[in-house]
């Protein structure tokens, strides 16, 4: 069994922050997230092995989350609308990515 080390994970994280930031700073601030979108990067019922895939994944998903969250905050209604919009689909995808990792974890320690 490959094991992953907690560091390399930690790096993993930041790095991908860093990595969306610098992606996405040009991105209208207007931009909606839909569920086909999200789907898109993964199909349903599609089983990964590589968890450093899914970490970087569920990183990105929860950097657009929070940057969604602060939109809430806005005086601006159509801009609260539009975050609600998008964080809905991007907390299903959440919930998704922490249960492949799960099935990625039980299938590595039951071989």
């Amino acid at each position: 069994m490959e094991v992953v080390k907690s560091k390399d994970i930690t790096m993993l994280v930041q790095k991908t922050i860093s990595d969306w930031h610098a992606q996405s700073k040009d991105r209208p601030s207007d931009y909606v997230i839909v569920t086909d979108e999200i789907r898109r990067i993964r199909p349903l019922n599609e089983h990964r092995d590589d968890i450093e895939q899914v970490v970087r994944e569920l990183v990105i998903t929860n950097t657009e989350m929070w940057h969604e969250e602060d939109k809430v905050r806005s005086q601006k209604d159509d801009v609260v609308l539009k975050a609600i919009r998008n964080i809905n689909p991007l907390n299903q995808h959440r919930n998704d990515l922490i249960e492949e990792i799960d099935e990625i974890v039980l299938d590595k320690v039951s071989k």
